[in-house]
């Protein structure tokens, strides 16, 4: 038994040894490694004025932290281009050094295409594999404790946003002016203190005064406040705003000049965010509006300037491009989209068909054997103040029979449009007339049926109708 014991001692002091041996084989002993971010930098004499505004901002305690960063830090000729109200200012100096700091650790040799980083600050900067923000990485790839270290050779000064620049750079002009008119006061209910609840709605009451916070009408359409942003925004000058005004105006008539001023307004500044971001050295021949997918043609504007911002590219612009036609769009009306029926009592049905001329699904409004003569369905489209191209898709896939129908505008008695049989299994667009409307808004439109109440020759039917712009 002594002997076993003894055997079992001695093979795993051997097994210790091994493992001894082979820890000094393996084990990391980097310099470099022992020192976190901060003394990294404190350790370099041409970044001494780099670590002085570290401490002056609190960015030294960041940087010693357990968290991994990556720091582009200035060498200390950098410093002296820099404006001394900048570095005066706690503010401005706090922004201008989180600009140079970001979270995770970017080496250059892992970069294959340029980056898009978040900087603490929260502006974005563009990082490759030897610049950031343009300018050149004098030292790269400086490891730490708790990240990446480059060196620089000029400060990353923290670019506007577009909304920023906007409210800047064209401060006064007719779009900034218009833009900031939509601003607002709405209140936000995770910053309101509540003191009690409404007993008729059973809603929160509000202390007044409190939540109240700044929105704005555009912004809430398209962000361009938004660092998650990446697109191309469009100044216009105000002699092309006045171009594009007196351009649209004629769609958006209204029952006054101001109404009609106003929307005309909106509509030539609501959709000049574009998707993507196009540098000025390769504009494009096409790009879609974010919201809307207006075609622009950006390779035939005429660019006043070209601005980087943190969130993509401003450009002032003295003349656009864009296909009219892609922003007075035609108008469609979905027949299972009723607003009201001339007697609530009868049933109606949405079915659900496939088209066989597209191979697509589509929905539509089915009435019949309701026993009244003229009976009409109610729709409100908006529409522009345009004259149009009129047409329908109606479906008589289910009764042997035809049957009239017809449409009617503001009045469903109205004899504009005559009634027009709809013919039997026919999936094709039917043209039926055209119409102008005077005045940009919402127009009663009705779908009428035959003026007898006999069941199968009453029946309604509708996929939609289409509204088409007759543009000039």
């Amino acid at each position: 038994m002594k002997k076993t014991i003894l055997y079992i001692l001695l093979v795993l002091m051997a097994v210790a040894c091994r493992k001894d041996k082979w820890n000094e084989r393996t084990g990391i002993d980097d310099p470099a490694l022992r020192s976190n971010l901060f003394q990294a930098i404190q350790q370099r004499p041409e970044l001494s004025k780099f670590a002085e505004y570290l401490v002056k901002t609190g960015y030294d305690k960041v940087l010693a932290s357990s968290k991994t960063f990556t720091v582009f830090a200035p060498d200390n000729g950098a410093w002296q281009q820099v404006d001394p109200a900048i570095l005066a200012d706690t503010a401005r100096l706090k922004s201008l050094i989180g600009n140079h700091i970001t979270g995770q650790s970017y080496p250059t040799v892992l970069t294959e295409a340029t980056l898009r980083i978040r900087a603490l600050n929260g502006k974005n900067v563009l990082f490759s594999r030897t610049q950031v923000d343009d300018i050149n990485i004098t030292t790269a790839n400086q490891y730490s404790a708790n990240g990446m270290l480059h060196i620089i050779g000029s400060t990353i000064m923290p670019k506007q946003n577009a909304w920023e620049f906007l409210n800047s750079y064209a401060a006064g002009t007719m779009q900034q002016t218009f833009l900031q008119s939509l601003t607002y006061t709405g209140i936000d209910t995770s910053q309101a203190e509540q003191i009690g609840v409404d007993p008729l709605t059973g809603l929160p009451i509000y202390k007044p005064g409190t939540g109240l916070v700044e929105r704005n009408h555009f912004l809430q359409r398209i962000n361009i406040n938004s660092e998650d942003s990446a697109l191309t925004y469009i100044i216009l000058t105000d002699r092309a705003f006045m171009a594009e005004k007196n351009r649209l105006i004629k769609y958006f008539q209204d029952s006054t000049a101001a109404l009609t001023d106003t929307i005309t307004r909106w509509n030539v500044v609501k959709d000049l965010a574009l998707g993507g971001v196009y540098a000025a050295s390769g504009l494009p021949g096409t790009a879609y509006g974010l919201r809307d997918s207006v075609v622009y043609h950006p390779n035939m504007f005429t660019v006043i300037s070209s601005h980087k911002v943190s969130n993509g590219m401003v450009y002032i612009v003295d003349d656009i491009a864009y296909e009219t036609a892609s922003k007075i769009k035609p108008v469609i009306i979905q027949g299972e989209n009723v607003n009201d029926v001339r007697d609530r009592t009868k049933a109606w049905a949405v079915r659900t068909r496939i088209n066989p001329l597209t191979g697509l699904l589509f929905r539509d409004f089915y009435m019949e054997n309701h026993g009244i003569s003229s009976y009409w369905i109610n729709y409100m489209p908006l529409v522009y103040s345009a004259k149009y191209k009129v047409y329908w898709v109606a479906v008589n896939d289910f009764q042997t029979a035809t049957f009239p129908m017809k449409i009617a505008f503001k009045d469903p008695a109205a004899t504009e449009f005559a009634y027009k049989t709809v013919a039997l299994r026919d999936f094709s667009e039917v043209y039926l007339g055209e119409y102008t409307a005077d005045r940009y808004g919402r127009l009663p439109l009705y779908l009428v049926g035959n003026n007898v109440t006999t069941n199968g020759a009453n029946t309604l039917v509708l996929d939609y109708i289409k509204l088409v712009p007759i543009l000039d």
